[in-house]
């Protein structure tokens, strides 16, 4: 009877141990990614401007792809003329 409250303390001894080294793991990623609660607006601040960086990355490749799949028509042409005088 004495075994199995030895037994039952070791094993709830090593899953409280191996829970605490895991929340300490996730604790030293994110302290070494910079990730605290005062960060929180510098990464939201970050997200904005990837975003908006996407979005004019989008509207390039929508050009490029004007271009490429475009016929060798005059009006068109002078319009993406015009787009990429634009971009630049």
């Amino acid at each position: 009877m004495e075994n199995e409250y030895v037994l039952m303390v070791i094993m709830v001894t090593f899953i409280i141990g191996m829970s605490a080294t895991e929340m300490f793991k996730h604790y030293l990623k994110a302290r070494q990614l910079g990730l605290s609660a005062t960060d929180n607006g510098q990464l939201e601040d970050k997200v904005t401007q990837l975003s908006l960086q996407n979005q004019a990355l989008i509207e390039r490749v929508q050009v490029l792809e004007k271009i490429v799949t475009e016929a060798d028509i005059t009006e068109t042409n002078s319009q993406l003329a015009q787009q990429i005088e634009a971009l630049r």
